[in-house]
């Protein structure tokens, strides 16, 4: 019988409601492995009782560390997680005696360098999306992420677009590894039942800024001047929801939009699965953050929704623009509403897509398959 491996599992910020994903590459790695998980923000509740949340991330900034930063060019409050990371999880993870690290987002290894050093075992990263695009405009951490990337056993990409990024820092190609994130069929389900209305369109997703909430707002506006009763649900929370308040007010357009706020997730996708259309215009933030694979679409193309999104990351790769959804350029928010209108219009057009969408989606998002190649990357170090 072969030996069952140990596998460290290392994140530094809690686990939120809005990050299933790493929930779900946790619990597919038990599937064939023993993991010790280490968050390192404690969350609100117990929520995961099989994830030991510390707060080695936990080091509020300070005038001296941006005065240090500015004066030295170090960043003292980087270097003071580093050492609060190894000193909390280095004795527990040696007696774990882990076969090798699971390090979520480049961040995470950033935070853990020191951590990497002293235990001396054999890695991977796994990096989603702010990680190797809003980052890496801070030139010590793009240094410091190619430097562990390239000593790692792998860097684990969700999209091609995001390997990519990668090897434009500077990663070897022979580290990067494609391996699309798992999205459960059965759990993403379609509704029992058409919806009710071919306009009823759907945003699931944080309210920031660069899933676009704002820009689907305005799309939807305009799709109200060709199609009256159509509707737009808005199903999460985040900094742009009192900016979504205002716009909704100030455009007068309250009777046909819907702000739910957080949702349980079963009762968010039950109200996604009412819906005929799923919007979600991504677009790079000021800040240069972007979405990686961008789950959400895909789990609405899993409930049989087309999508209408943007030419962003890793979307094309499981939108296929004229199958199972449409693609217009960031910020082309008429191209958007055109789009929006064309599958309200065309419901049969709009169903076909849907169907389409599902089965891609199972072909290229199969938890078995991700499994599997997890499993032949993990084998080389035993």
């Amino acid at each position: 019988m072969s030996k069952r491996l140990r596998v460290g599992w290392v994140c530094n910020s809690a686990i939120e409601i809005s990050e299933t994903f790493l929930l779900d590459n946790l619990k597919l790695l038990q599937t064939f492995a023993d993991v010790k998980a280490i968050s390192g923000n404690k969350p609100r509740g117990d929520e995961h009782p099989d994830i030991t949340a510390l707060d080695f991330d936990d080091v509020p900034q300070s005038f001296y560390h941006v005065l240090r930063r500015k004066f030295t060019g170090k960043d003292v409050r980087t270097l003071k997680k580093r050492q609060q990371c190894k000193q909390q999880l280095q004795q527990e993870l040696h007696s774990f005696e882990p076969d090798f690290l699971w390090i979520e987002f480049g961040t995470t290894a950033h935070i853990a360098s020191d951590l990497l050093a002293a235990l001396n075992k054999p890695y991977c990263i796994a990096v989603h999306g702010f990680d190797v695009t809003r980052e890496f405009c801070d030139p010590w951490y793009r240094e410091e992420f190619v430097r562990l990337a390239n000593a790692s056993l792998a860097v684990v990409c969700a999209s091609k677009h995001t390997r990519n990024l990668c090897l434009a820092a500077g990663v070897d190609q022979e580290q990067c590894k494609v391996v699309r994130l798992p999205v459960d069929g059965i759990k993403f389900k379609p509704a029992p039942h058409p919806p009710s209305s071919p306009a009823s369109f759907v945003h699931f997703g944080r309210l920031v800024e660069k899933k676009g909430p704002v820009q689907t707002l305005l799309a939807f506006e305009q799709v109200l001047k060709v199609i009256p009763d159509a509707t737009l649900t808005i199903i999460g929370d985040g900094p742009l929801r009192e900016t979504l308040e205002k716009r909704i007010s100030k455009l007068e357009i309250n009777e046909s939009t819907r702000l739910t706020g957080a949702l349980p997730q079963n009762e968010a996708l039950n109200l996604v699965r009412e819906h005929a259309v799923f919007c979600q215009h991504s677009v790079t933030g000021t800040n240069g953050d972007q979405e990686g694979f961008a789950l959400s679409p895909a789990e609405a193309a899993l409930m049989e929704l087309p999508v209408v999104s943007t030419l962003h990351n890793g979307i094309p790769e499981h939108v296929i623009q004229g199958e199972t959804g449409l693609l217009v350029r960031e910020w082309d928010i008429e191209g958007m509403a055109e789009a929006m209108i064309d599958l309200a219009t065309n419901p049969e057009k709009a169903m076909k897509m849907g169907k389409a969408g599902r089965q891609n989606i199972l072909t290229l998002c199969d938890p078995t398959s991700r499994k599997s190649n997890l499993q032949s990357l993990f084998s080389s170090t035993l």
